[in-house]
């Protein structure tokens, strides 16, 4: 090695424009009554005012007994003033803003935002038998989206006459740890004169007839027969008619002689420190959209009985217990009769994404001159995939043809080099950094408002995180068409991988697959995700300037990032086995180390040690192509149409490669260059590069006939004409005239993948 340094990329700060469409959250509520859709917009509340968002709430109804809003953000809760008048000065403040996020407000109430022209996304919280709503009425220029709390809700409102599009979103509850405390279980139990061998059930919510705490009561009398049972209803009256409900529970216990072995604390200001005193929950709703009290005892580890009635069905948990809404009182008893009074108090809690309603507040009102095409990219580093990018919309930018394809670049985070930014800004090309926040929720939550904002017909992913692939396709309205372009198999990996997401929102990588119009390929795969529609398109290089002339010592070139899926230790120790026979032979990695892969950059420059390996900073301009090589080495891991290999090529570069990906349709053995095994070992690659050195001339004329290949079948022309077809499809011009009809096919070849249903949702 000569000495250089390596060459380690660094974050460029300030490199784009940052345009960030979230915008303020805007919230209203009908109270903060202490019930389970009031915890859940606290709880969302809370999660984005720690991340220092700007929130407003307002609160239509005052309590005497409410949950209380976090400290940081902007409560207008009614005073004297009439509900009418209140909605009226709220809609002259929201006017002409994002959508407002609303929560038990009835449809009379709503109408005086809507006629002023604020447009709202209703959650439905319940069961239609609890609906203050009807859905069957909002139409899109009053409500563009609408939120149900568990997909069986959804279903009662589509069958309902619900029009508008609908996301759903079932909210995990988070819990204290207080819930899970052996002394606050000790306390509680103490407070409430409870045995401490007692087997306590809890029964948790507001005082009213759809939580049926009667009926838990005869199933505390069933219980007692066979052991020390008590039953606490955690809940207090919210309503008139709540007197009445705790008449009766009054009146069970005491006809059935329970009424030493019933608690009624009431409103409690935290529920956890009473779930750790208990040792199981009974839920005995006559309906329910999704039971938060049910799921938050479960995430602190107590069993639960109950109605599989609403969205219940949908919390998958090993702790739960469901049985028929008509169940019988003892069906119920023997299910709590067999489980043991607690011992350790054990959390199980669920993967949660308590922002997760912030992504569908992200309509917008469209732009005067809407765009066709939103690409998304992770980032505008030294790489593959963000060159072949660029190369997509410079060429589109330029074609006079295209120009009516109007499109957009987001990119979702840092990015280490200027080169591809300035490139592209030159070009005039719409490019900037969708949120300076680095996380998947804030970069998709931004990214939906965008595509809403600038009226998209498609975004289109280019190499994006897993995480904001998943969001975005989750909370996307059905209208907005999805493409994903993967640059390889280990995009596929990634998406299955991301489990954490998965889970916190009930979407996983088969219901993305399911939500993409279009999976585009670089290379015709043997296997691949079930997509409607599947296309294979792989990249496209400009034609070099010059052709590489032959060089008089040996010299191989590796151009592309140091990171481990370029195999470059391999590179390394067969070039030991080369420079033992050949003291002149050089190698050249022409690419830079990100931060990420900074330690096997180091492994790197530790293994070239006494090797006459140079290494060069990335070279954006390709200008390394116009010089003297042996041969270029391309090695990798889940290619897929590398551009180093067709860049090499139409410079008449002879090629060594692997056979990954797509590398074995461009790279065919004794034809077109050296084609090795996938998993090549050094030593098979140095016979390759000796091979080259013997007999330049046969090198030669592999790289000319691999170049007539490039130049036919991989023209940035034709590249562009297959990507404009998929993304135009369906909009009545897709079938434009190619650049060059005689040499490139409008359509890309393609199959059909495998046909699936649209994941509703």
């Amino acid at each position: 090695m000569d000495g250089a340094v390596l060459p380690l990329a660094a974050a460029v700060p300030g490199l784009l424009p940052v345009d960030d469409a979230r915008g303020v959250l805007r919230v209203l509520i009908a109270s903060l009554a202490p019930g389970g859709a009031e915890r859940i917009v606290i709880e969302w509340l809370a999660a984005e005012a720690e991340r220092g968002r700007e929130i407003e709430l307002a609160v239509l109804h005052g309590r005497r007994h409410a949950l209380a809003p976090p400290a940081a953000i902007r409560v207008r809760t009614r005073g004297r003033e009439s509900p009418e008048d209140f909605l009226d000065a709220l809609a002259s403040d929201w006017r002409g803003g994002p959508p407002v996020s609303v929560h038990l407000v009835t449809d009379v109430l709503l109408a005086r935002l809507w006629t002023a022209g604020v447009r709202t996304v209703p959650t439905v919280h319940n069961a239609r038998e609890g609906w203050r709503n009807d859905p069957a009425s909002w139409t899109e220029a009053n409500v563009p989206r609408a939120v149900a709390c568990a997909q069986r809700v959804q279903d009662e409102m589509r069958a309902a006459g619900c029009r508008v599009p609908i996301v759903t979103i079932r909210h995990r509850p988070g819990v204290p740890p207080s819930a899970c405390d052996p002394a606050v279980r000790r306390e509680i139990r103490a407070a409430l004169a409870l045995p401490p061998g007692a087997f306590v059930i809890a029964a948790v919510g507001a005082l009213k007839a759809q939580k049926d705490h009667a009926r838990a009561v005869e199933v505390l009398v069933e219980v007692a027969r066979s052991r020390d049972a008590y039953l606490v209803v955690l809940g207090g009256v919210l309503e008139p008619r709540g007197f009445e409900v705790l008449d009766e529970v009054l009146d069970a216990a005491l006809e059935r002689g329970v009424t030493a072995r019933l608690r009624l604390p009431g409103w409690v200001d935290s529920i956890a420190p009473y779930l750790a005193a208990s040792d199981a929950l009974l839920n005995t709703s006559r309906f329910e959209g999704l039971s938060i009290a049910a799921q938050e005892a479960l995430a602190a580890g107590l069993p639960v009985v109950a109605t599989d009635v609403g969205g219940q069905s949908e919390i998958h948990h090993a702790g739960l217990q469901l049985l028929p809404a008509r169940a019988s009182v003892r069906e119920f008893a023997a299910r709590l009769a067999v489980l043991p009074v607690r011992e350790r108090l054990q959390p199980s809690p669920f993967a949660r994404a308590p922002r997760a309603a912030s992504l569908s507040l992200t309509h917008r009102e469209r732009p005067v001159a809407p765009i066709d095409t939103l690409f998304v990219t992770a980032n505008l580093n030294a790489g593959g995939a963000q060159r072949s990018l660029v190369n997509l919309v410079r060429t589109l930018r330029a074609d006079r043809v295209r120009e009516r394809h109007a499109f957009a670049v987001a990119v979702c985070g840092e990015s280490t080099h200027s080169a591809f930014a300035m490139e592209l800004m030159s070009a005039g090309v719409d490019c900037f950094r969708a949120t300076l926040d680095r996380d998947d929720a804030a970069i998709a939550e931004s990214l939906l408002a965008q595509a809403a904002r600038r009226g998209a017909r498609t975004l289109c992913f280019w190499n994006a995180a897993p995480g904001v692939k998943l969001l975005v396709a989750k909370f996307a309205p059905p209208a907005l068409r999805i493409v994903d372009v993967s640059p390889g198999a280990y995009a596929f990996e990634e998406l299955d991988d991301c489990d954490a997401v998965a889970r916190a929102h009930d979407f996983d990588a088969l219901a993305y697959y399911r939500r993409l119009n279009a999976l585009v390929l670089k290379h015709d795969a043997a296997t691949h995700p079930p997509c409607r529609r599947v296309a294979v398109i792989p990249n496209g290089v400009a034609r070099a300037p010059a052709t590489s002339p032959v060089p008089e010592t040996p010299r191989f070139l590796v151009n592309g990032r140091i990171a481990p899926s370029k195999r470059l230790e391999v590179v390394i120790e067969a070039l030991r086995h080369v420079s033992q026979r050949h003291a002149d032979v050089e190698l050249h990695i022409v690419g830079p180390v990100e931060p990420r892969h900074a330690e096997y950059g180091s492994r790197i420059a530790s293994l070239a040690q006494g090797l006459p390996v140079h290494f060069r900073s990335a070279d954006f301009d390709l200008a390394c192509l116009a010089e003297p090589w042996t041969a270029i080495v391309v090695l990798g891991t889940h290619q897929g149409s590398p551009n180093a290999v067709l860049e090499a090529m139409s410079a008449g570069i002879p090629v060594i490669a692997n056979a990954s990906g797509g590398t074995g349709e461009v790279v065919r053995d004794g034809d077109t260059g050296w084609l090795l095994a996938e998993d090549v070992s050094a030593g098979d690659l140095a016979q390759a590069m000796l091979a080259a050195m013997a007999d330049l001339g046969e090198g030669r004329r592999r790289a000319a006939r691999a170049q007539s290949r490039v130049h036919s079948d991989h023209s940035l022309e034709a590249m562009v004409a297959a990507y404009v077809a998929v993304l135009e499809e369906g909009s009545g011009h897709e079938k434009m005239a190619p650049w060059n009809s005689a040499s490139a096919p409008v359509a890309p070849p393609s199959s059909p993948g495998v046909p699936l249903p649209t994941m509703p949702g």
